[in-house]
């Protein structure tokens, strides 16, 4: 499991912290757009951070929305700010950082806050949150796992954030989207997300992906034959052409023997006239008397 902390952002982490501190300490006012996924906006005033915005965490307003308090006070929307802010740098930390590039129009947002937050501690606190999934049974990271209810419960005897969690579940949505649709910070639907796969209330089972159905449509003048490529239809332009067949006729007449060829004759005759069958050896050896 020593892993999953580099899994979980840790290289995205070292490269956002020196970024964004150092950018804090030479210039101080701007902003920073982070590319990779899912990316973001960090925006500083004399030298802290002021906002964070990132598609990958929901904002001050629909934190504000679930809280059902749109005429919150001052101090009300201090806590949600910053809220949406830590959250929204856990979730490009968790993510995947490719680099930072300053903002040509940084404007900062309406949402702001009056005064700022470190860079250093901002991004420190968003390291503890990636340690603190790191030693959970069950690691998860916000945009990766999709789990399903692994048995059936009551979800009356849970928690409003674990029945939400049981309900929204479905084997498509993440952490970061369940975060949305319920209109909650990211980090605490990805802890406790973990808490019900550790617990064996969730499962993360593999989807197999839906067959595609290809229509083939036949052209007006029907199936056509092949033709071969020119390349091919040079080479076979330039193989010689076949021999012809050979033509009928009688088949050719075995050798004829010649008689007397083999001496046997003269011997035979020898023999009819009275040779013994020695006078056939001397014969054969060439030594006849």
């Amino acid at each position: 499991m020593a892993g999953i902390r580099d899994s979980l952002g840790r290289a995205g982490y070292d490269l956002l912290s020196r970024a964004v501190t150092q950018y804090a300490r030479e210039k101080g006012d701007g902003g920073l757009r982070v590319s990779g996924q899912p990316g973001g906006v960090v925006h500083l005033r004399d030298g802290l951070v002021v906002a964070v915005a990132s598609p990958g965490a929901p904002g001050p307003g629909t934190l504000l929305m679930r809280s059902g308090r749109s005429g919150a006070g001052a101090a009300e929307l201090r806590v949600v700010r910053m809220m949406a802010m830590q959250d929204a740098v856990f979730a490009m930390v968790a993510g995947c950082v490719d680099g930072c590039v300053e903002l040509e129009d940084p404007a900062e947002p309406p949402d702001a806050l009056v005064v700022g937050e470190g860079a250093t501690r901002l991004l420190q606190q968003a390291a503890r949150k990636l340690a603190a999934l790191d030693v959970m049974p069950h690691p998860v990271r916000p945009d990766r796992e999709r789990p399903v209810p692994a048995i059936e419960v009551d979800v009356t005897q849970f928690g409003e954030l674990q029945r939400e969690l049981l309900i929204q579940s479905d084997g498509r949505r993440t952490a970061r989207d369940i975060a949305f649709r319920t209109g909650r910070a990211v980090y605490p639907v990805t802890v406790e997300m973990a808490r019900l796969l550790g617990a064996g209330f969730l499962e993360c089972v593999e989807w197999a992906a839906p067959a595609v159905r290809i229509q083939l449509r036949m052209p007006p003048e029907g199936l056509r034959r092949r033709t071969p490529p020119t390349a091919e239809r040079a080479v076979v332009a330039a193989s010689p052409p076949p021999l012809p067949p050979l033509p009928p006729g009688p088949a050719p007449a075995l050798p004829r023997r010649t008689p007397g060829a083999s001496g046997i004759t003269e011997t035979l005759a020898s023999e009819k006239h009275g040779a013994s069958w020695k006078g056939f050896f001397r014969l054969r050896s060439g030594t006849a008397k």
